[in-house]
């Protein structure tokens, strides 16, 4: 597998979509205090601190409920500015409405997490990270860092969500008709609603600053087209809710056309390729595991159930490799996430 540095075509990710619009950006936050937003359960969570919201505490939501489009907001571009301490957790919520207590049911998540505490063995790992459309697609590495300011766009229009970290594309989902959802997730759907931002927990520090946003015509088309299979969109929803990386290590980026055609095609199932990563974090294991890995490459085939099942019982952390493919084969992508889901292994 050859890989390519990451950096080596960031710039070409495909920067920001044109969509027009006659009306300007608008602020929601004066920088100063936290009118026109309301907090629920343990509102001592935010603070403004040197013209930021400060979330760090309990467990809150802070619900835009101002006077902008009379906090009911359906097609839009939103924008601001966030950074993150190591470890910390935090989201975006967008078409949501206010309620008192718990994580909020109505609407989407954008993920806010670029870096996990230090855990023990066998602990919860957030493999969901910045710039996710959170358990629906994901990105499995983080397109940010810790300490440093970055910009997160999020772009609504028609059944079409994408979210961009310094205006790079980083996922894209078009909402089908009626698609799966989990028994928790059922209202993670489009419609209209507010934003939000999330304090995950006492030991998250997560900073917003520069909240704008720009609305777009009620009418606005959407950027893309949802899967036309139902259930393969049902598995990937599956999968990406249950926090199971969804990455192949053997798509060949050998030039940097060929990467931008294969990272725009992995949108569509959020599939993040080995080249990818930094080649240091696939030397000692994959996104943050210590544990080294087996690679299994099911170019010839799909994967046995029962060596899946034996793996499982090891505890051998494994990976797939598409051996050194060119793009995406669909059927090779579905027999894997069948075979994996038969095996119990999400």
């Amino acid at each position: 597998m050859k890989r390519v540095p990451f950096v080596a075509f960031v710039g070409l990710c495909f920067g920001a979509i044109a969509l027009s619009s006659e009306s300007d950006w608008i602020s929601l936050f004066d920088g100063e205090s936290l009118d026109g937003w309301k907090a629920n359960e343990n509102p001592e969570t935010w603070t403004v601190e040197d013209g930021a919201m400060k979330a760090n505490g309990d467990r809150s939501h802070l619900f835009y409920v101002g006077e902008v489009a009379n906090h009911d907001f359906k097609n839009f571009e939103f924008e601001v500015e966030v950074m993150t301490k190591p470890g910390s957790n935090s989201g975006i919520y967008i078409h949501t409405k206010y309620q008192d207590e718990g994580w909020p049911a109505v609407g989407y998540e954008c993920q806010v997490i670029n870096s996990n505490p230090p855990t023990e063995e066998g602990r919860y790992i957030e493999h969901k990270m910045t710039g996710s459309i959170y358990a629906v697609r994901n990105t499995w590495r983080s397109p940010a860092k810790d300490n440093d300011w970055f910009t997160y766009r999020i772009v609504v229009s028609g059944m079409t969500i994408q979210t961009f970290i310094d205006d790079v594309l980083i996922c894209e989902y078009t909402q089908a008709e009626s698609p799966w959802r989990p028994d928790d997730k059922k209202e993670r759907l489009l419609d209209s609603g507010t934003f939000a931002f999330q304090g995950h927990d006492p030991d998250s520090i997560v900073y917003y600053r520069d909240v704008r946003v720009r609305p777009l015509p009620d009418d606005a088309p959407s950027l893309g087209a949802p899967l036309d299979d139902p259930e393969l969109d049902r598995i990937l929803t599956r999968f990406a809710n249950d926090n199971f990386p969804i990455i192949d290590l053997g798509i060949n980026g050998e030039s940097a056309s060929s990467v931008e055609s294969q990272m725009r095609e992995g949108l569509k199932y959020g599939l993040t390729f080995g080249y990818q990563f930094p080649s240091e974090w696939l030397d000692i294991g994959l996104i943050g595991e210590t544990r080294p890995i087996v690679i299994l490459n099911d170019k010839e085939g799909p994967p046995s159930i029962d060596s899946l099942k034996e793996l499982k019982e090891s505890g051998v952390k494994f990976a797939f490799s598409s051996g050194g493919a060119l793009g995406i084969d669909i059927d090779r992508l579905r027999a894997r996430l069948e075979a994996i889901e038969a095996a119990g292994l999400e």
